[in-house]
């Protein structure tokens, strides 16, 4: 019970650490260039994280039997707290976070070019970023070419479409190698309005789906937010499974590893001694086609068995494994992403819903004990 009460001790104390952590480190060392927003763990785990988390806590439920009532609630709310936060406050509407943005005086934003006609290298944060954007808005615009029936419109457009082409590098002589005709500054005013009139751009993802930028007003982290929400829920929880999982991890001992020893056991020299090859081809062989061979075959055979003893045998160990990932995630986003008021504020509303619940966890369990 003690170890239950550390863990979401830890769960409450573990985010704001982390937090404090990240800001001490970007002080002491300079920021790392390799982060990335679109990378691969960013991409498939972070930004589907709950899912990621809603199996991981499945899965150990259904593999431990250690789902009740209490854990069903608190799933439930802060799975409904997770999804008007950061998918949508009700049906057909922004989420609270983007509410929260456009309430505080931020648009979807379209600076496409800067003050000299070229690429405006604030418009997004990479490269891979706004060449997708370019991409997303020269199909806008063109769609609006071929409907509009205004004739100045469609100049503008075309102009438009000419310029964002040239910053595509696929002009093919269709426009200037200078300053566009129309200045930088017109031509974002009209695609600003123009795919603005199209309607639908209240939230971030909306947004970025047109192309945007989600500029101008605070933006709660929702990675800070997310993976804050997670973490507490993962570590809050665990305690329904340890009870089965400690013991079934103590009983199967070092199995993998002992297997892993003997994966190591493959001697060539031990197989010319042991069968004595008599030509030089099967010396050839047992010097280096068997031991080859064999140590391929292990290997599958101990990746095999690695992923059964964690995924089938011993899930607790992917539940902390996602712990680590969104803790890493978390910090490399204090780090980076957002500023200081953005990453509290995307915090301070996880604690809004997971900190209660999980104080009034600890109070409750408490209050047991004694009875």
């Amino acid at each position: 019970m003690e170890h239950s009460k550390a863990l979401r001790i830890l769960a409450l104390f573990l985010c704001p650490a982390t937090l404090l952590l990240g800001h001490i480190l970007g002080l002491l060392y300079p920021v790392p260039s390799w982060i990335d927003k679109d990378d691969w763990i960013n991409t498939f785990f972070v930004k589907k994280g709950w899912f990621w988390t809603s199996v991981v806590m499945w899965w150990c439920a259904f593999r431990y039997k250690g789902w009740n009532k209490h854990i069903s609630l608190r799933y439930f709310v802060l799975s409904v707290w997770w999804f008007v936060f950061t998918q949508a406050a009700w049906f057909h509407t922004a989420p609270i976070m983007d509410l929260i943005f456009t309430a505080t005086g931020g648009l979807c934003g379209f600076d496409v070019l800067d003050t000299n006609g070229n690429l405006n290298q604030k418009f997004h944060d990479s490269d891979v970023r706004r060449t997708k954007s370019l991409d997303k808005i020269h199909t806008l615009l063109k769609k609006f070419q071929l409907t509009t029936e205004d004739e100045f419109l469609s100049n503008l457009a075309d102009h438009s479409l000419k310029s964002i082409r040239r910053l595509m590098g696929l002009n093919n002589g269709d426009g200037r190698d200078g300053e566009p005709p129309v200045s930088p500054s017109e031509l974002n005013i009209f695609i600003h309005d123009t795919i603005h009139s199209l309607g639908g751009l209240g939230s971030s993802a909306a947004c970025r789906a047109a192309g945007g930028q989600w500029t101008g007003g605070h933006d709660p982290s929702g990675h800070i937010f997310l993976n804050t929400l997670m973490i507490m829920l993962l570590l809050g929880e665990c305690d329904f499974f340890e009870n089965l999982a400690w013991p079934r991890i103590k009983r199967q001992g070092c199995k993998l590893s002992n297997y892993f020893t003997d994966l190591l056991d493959n001697s060539p020299l031990l197989n010319v001694l042991q069968r004595r090859p008599q030509t030089t081809y099967d010396v050839f062989w047992e010097l280096f086609a068997r031991p080859a061979l064999k140590c391929l075959g292990d290997l599958v055979n101990f990746s095999l068995l690695s992923v059964r003893y964690v995924v089938w045998e011993n899930p607790v160990f992917l539940l902390f494994a996602f712990v680590f990932l969104w803790w890493y995630s978390f910090l490399m986003t204090t780090l980076v992403f957002h500023t200081l008021s953005e990453q509290l504020s995307g915090l301070l509303c996880a604690y809004v819903v997971s900190g209660g619940l999980y104080l009034l966890t600890i109070k409750n369990s408490a209050k047991r004990r004694l009875v």
